[in-house]
């Protein structure tokens, strides 16, 4: 079982790496109601709402503007464009009579307004606003306006609740609700009643608001606390929201000779615990001196005024921190003469003084970085050798706290980035606390608590040697393969994070390492509070980073015209999938088939909303053919109607196509891959095209077994759970019943069938997602030997379900997915997939067997193998959460073999427009036969359109009454049988 468990109050965490606990943000503890965390806007609703409202009058004002809209309230979430002027005295009245005049057609609840602290970010200012309604505050609704330096307009959000009619009068006490959002928590220890509050949540296409109590409860499991935030419908009783927030670490002048001048120093480590300890300055330490307190500085020096001799207490305590262990602060008397005083420090341990030291070098940086900021400028308590746990770290809101060496990990006090990491928790909660606001999104807090590390140290690893027997390991690391959105996005806060903080790394080197420069963007958009936003919605507030750092960046106001580093910034954040285009999909149906010697013609429908428009430069298709290394790339074309097309060069029989799709940005940056990740270096599936084959050979788990026997296990399998079976399988679910946390596969992928070879069903669709996974080692399904003499340039294809890196698993994306094909019978073994890049779908493969086993090849057997990698002193030992499943494993042939029917001739077949919201046209390419019938089935076989006899080479079918989703076509007639997928997409 490989699924993560997550300390998260404001007490925040690390996640670490390690070989003892895992951590998980989607544990049985949190509840969210933003389950689809992968949401991107929708092109028609975003199309319809530009025209509603007060849009229309606002864009005949300002042609320029952009905007994404709140598709529930139809408000602009968030519009840019170019500069706007504006009227008043102060940045507050200029925002209010702005969003009053100008968004005049919206009828913004005005009244209902509360401003926030105005926030300055460089040549920027930040005007945000709360809302209230009846007096309670509305949960997630805010509006902000950004100006520039001259007062004008280039940003605003009105991200509001529209027409609140819900009861206030509560119908649940707050004692039951305290129950309810308790249940499920261990070792409470007390609770918080922080009144109603209103909370709108997306439902069906419009804001359902519920009234809510706001509760907090805390809990103690050992030294470690929770503070759980919790939503408790106050009139349903239902638990709405609950999140922990504690974050863990988942992994002078001289005055004179008669007075006393003091230097401090004490050994420490410089860093890290991987070098020698270093003697080195104790700086902002107080010292009491016969009743005065007097303060070292940076260095560890202080003139006093103070005349000896006199006896001096020093402490490891100063105006940042104090450092306690078992809540003792370690101290020492010292006798102190007139003159110079050489003191060292040598009470206490390493661990005390250099954390002493740490959180001293991250309060300076937060003064460097927003030197306006006082919210960090108090005692931030440090405890040290916490002993209920090991390999982590934690910042409960008003402490940083580090556990005791132990079980294979130091003492994470001992590394300088790691106290950086925490205290950076504290700059977070503190900084949005001092706009009115709360740092809300996991995601964007671990992120940019790594972005405070390493900032400071400018080195892309966090926690180095965090293993006492591995100077190597560590917590992060930024100088690896990027985490990518959406493809990496897994609920877990730390995970999802590396996004965000990979693509400020990325852009610390894009601009030349100028680390000055990349704080100055950082410290400018880091007002715009795009991590007020709940767990889940973790693209929005990406996108919200991007376009704030372009803002920060430009000159005029105008970010269409270019900004001054607007290619290193847009790079940058594309590398992590983040981009000016990023919610843009196109949508495509994989041809599985084509003829010889003709053009294949390729079609993708592009759902793109304004203004991501204004961003796109063009559409791709990317092939290759058979074993070639290279893909080769052809211009999309579009008549302006969103669908675009190209072709596919005519190739001989016995070819395989490789192809896939993507977009290009203004900057040129790729983004929306379709299917996705099949342009990575260890790319996903593509799709595949077989031309002039037909099917010789069919084992499709149900009523075809043409191929041989498959056989469950061998005796080199060491996997203690989640073998292959055959039958039926059972869906997992990261949240029972919920699709898009699916892990394991519930449906087979025969049309009309049943079975399939699968890595273990769990014993309910309700069970956790570790129940019956691959654990501890491999796993094989071993093929039949199969004769290729009859067949012509013979090529296999199958389908295959692997997921190695699902919502809540741990270590995603570490483990293999392999399938190996022999030419003797066993005897040796050539790769056909070796990869870690998993995709909860049913995808297909497909190769021709010259291609792997060269040009004499007279036979072949396949071996898949889904593996569980044990890694000793990573988390979980290193292991993922791994399912996977295999059906309709096919032999085809570049001429059919006499006796054989082909059950796919594609060919005979074509869709359009594919997907399709209406009408879809099917040309039919067969002799007329008075048998031939046409029938729509959905995926499980079930028929839901029909055309008893076809008497025409063009069918036309109406399938605007079926749900968005998959089906397929199927022809029959006396000869054979053909069937091709589609979409509906309305």
């Amino acid at each position: 079982m490989r699924f993560r468990t997550c300390l998260i109050s404001m007490p925040v965490a690390l996640a670490i790496t390690s070989s003892v606990t895992a951590q998980t943000a989607t544990r049985a503890d949190e509840v969210r109601f933003i389950t689809e965390n992968k949401r991107v806007p929708d092109r028609d609703r975003q199309a319809a709402l530009r025209q509603w409202g007060g849009w229309p009058a606002f864009k005949h004002a300002h042609p320029r503007w952009s905007a994404e809209f709140n598709e529930e309230t139809g408000l602009p979430r968030r519009a840019y464009g170019d500069p706007i002027a504006t009227v008043g005295h102060e940045a507050t009245e200029r925002a209010q009579r702005f969003l009053a005049d100008e968004l005049v057609g919206y009828r913004l609840p005005m009244d209902q307004l509360v401003a926030q602290n105005t926030s300055k970010g460089g040549k920027l200012t930040y005007v945000h606003f709360t809302q209230q309604y009846e007096g309670l505050p509305v949960l997630g609704a805010h509006a902000m306006v950004k100006l520039d330096d001259q007062a004008r307009v280039i940003a605003f959000g009105a991200d509001l609740a529209m027409d609140i009619t819900v009861p206030l009068t509560p119908t649940v006490a707050a004692d039951v609700a305290v129950a309810r959002a308790s249940e499920g928590l261990s070792n409470i220890t007390s609770h918080e009643l922080r009144g109603l509050a209103i909370l709108p949540v997306a439902t069906n296409g419009r804001h359902v608001h519920h009234l809510t109590h706001r509760i907090v409860v805390h809990t103690r499991r050992g030294d470690t606390p929770g503070r759980y935030d919790c939503l408790v419908d106050a009139h349903s009783g239902d638990l709405l929201y609950r999140t922990n927030e504690v974050r863990t670490c988942g992994h002078g002048e001289d005055e004179g000779d008669d007075a006393m001048d003091l230097s401090v120093t004490g050994l420490a480590y410089a860093g890290s615990p991987l070098t020698a300890p270093e003697v080195q300055g104790l700086p902002n330490l107080n010292i009491s001196i016969n009743g005065n307190v007097v303060r070292t500085d940076v260095t560890g020096y202080v003139a006093s005024d103070l005349t000896g001799p006199a006896t001096g207490l020093f402490q490891l305590r100063g105006p940042w921190t104090q450092v306690s262990t078992n809540s003792v602060t370690p101290s020492q008397n010292v006798a102190l003469s007139e003159g110079f005083n050489q003191v060292n420090f040598t009470v206490g341990n390493l661990r005390e003084r250099s954390a002493f030291i740490y959180v001293n070098q991250i309060h300076a940086h937060v003064k460097n970085v927003l030197p306006e900021f006082t919210g960090m400028d108090f005692q931030m308590q440090c405890n040290l050798d916490l002993t209920t746990d090991f390999c982590n770290a934690f910042y409960d809101g008003t402490a940083i706290n580090f556990y005791a060496e132990g079980n294979n990990c130091r003492s994470l006090a001992t590394i300088n980035d790691v106290v950086y990491h925490e205290y950076g928790h504290g700059i977070n909660d503190k900084y949005y606390l001092s706009l009115s606001s709360d740092f809300v999104n996991g995601a964007m807090n671990e992120g940019y608590a790594d972005v405070w590390g390493f900032t400071l140290t400018q080195n892309p690893v966090l926690g180095l040697g965090m293993n006492l027997d591995n100077d190597n390991s560590s917590v992060r690391r930024y100088d690896t393969p990027p985490k990518v959105y959406p493809v990496d996005i897994t609920g877990e806060v730390h995970g999802d994070g590396e996004i965000i903080a990979g693509a400020w790394w990325d852009l610390y080197e894009l601009l030349g390492n100028d680390m000055e420069l990349t704080l100055d963007l950082f410290a400018a958009a880091y007002p715009g509070m795009q991590a007020a936003t709940f767990n889940g919605n973790e693209g929005q507030a990406f996108r919200d980073v991007l376009l704030d750092v372009l803002q920060a960046d430009d000159t005029d106001g105008d970010i269409t015209n270019g900004t001054v580093h607007g290619a290193a910034i847009v790079e940058a954040f594309a590398i992590h999938g983040i981009t000016l285009i990023s919610d843009a999909q196109l949508y495509h149906d994989g041809i599985l088939a084509g003829p010889a010697d003709e053009e294949i013609p390729v079609e993708a429908q592009l759902i793109i909303t304004f203004p991501s428009t204004l961003y796109l430069q063009d559409a791709s298709l990317h092939y290759k053919v058979n074993n070639a290394e290279t893909w080769l790339s052809t211009p999309m074309t579009t008549t302006g109607d969103g669908l675009y097309r190209a072709n596919i060069p005519a190739q001989p029989a016995g070819t395989v196509v490789a192809y896939h799709l993507g977009l290009r940005d203004i900057f040129g940056q790729s983004s929306s891959i379709t299917p996705i990740a099949a342009n990575l270096n260890d790319p996903g599936l593509p799709y595949y095209t077989m031309i002039g084959y037909g099917l010789a050979a069919t084992e499709n788990a149900d009523d075809l077994s043409q191929l041989g026997e498959l056989i469950q296990g061998q005796p080199e399998d060491n996997a203690i759970t989640g073998n292959w079976e055959f039958g039926p399988p059972m869906a997992s679910y990261g949240t029972a019943g919920e699709p898009s946390t699916i892990v394991q596969t519930g449906t087979q992928h025969t049309p009309g069938g049943q079975y399939c070879w699968y890595t273990g069903n769990a014993l309910s669709t309700t069970s956790p997602i570790g129940d019956n996974d691959v654990d501890e080692g491999s796993t094989t399904l071993m093929g039949p030997n199969v004769d290729l003499t009859p067949y012509v340039d013979p090529a296999m294809s199958y389908w295959r379900w692997y997921t190695n890196n699902p919502p809540s698993g741990a270590n995603p994306n570490a483990d293999w997915w392999q399938v190996y094909a022999s030419g003797d019978d066993g005897a040796s073994w050539v790769p056909v997939e070796d990869t870690k890049t998993g995709e909860r779908n049913w995808r297909r493969k497909v190769f021709r067997v010259r291609d792997v086993l060269g040009d004499d090849a007279t036979q072949i057997r396949l071996k898949f193998i889904a593996s569980d990698s044990v890694r000793p002193g990573l988390e979980q030992d290193g292991g993922s959460l791994v399912e996977a499943a295999v059906d309709d494993i096919e032999l085809w042939s570049a001429e059919a073999p006499d006796g054989l029917t082909e059950r796919h001739v594609n060919h005979a077949m074509s869709l359009w427009p594919t997907p399709t919201s209406g009408p879809l046209s099917i040309g039919v390419r067969i002799p007329y036969d008075p048998s031939t019938t046409l029938e729509i089935m959905d995926l499980t076989g079930r028929s839901v359109r029909s055309v008893p006899r076809i008497q025409s080479d063009l069918v036309n079918v109406d399938v605007s009454g079926l749900a968005d989703g998959q089906y397929i076509a199927r022809i029959r007639w006396s000869q054979g049988v053909v069937e091709q997928r589609f979409s509906v997409l309305h």
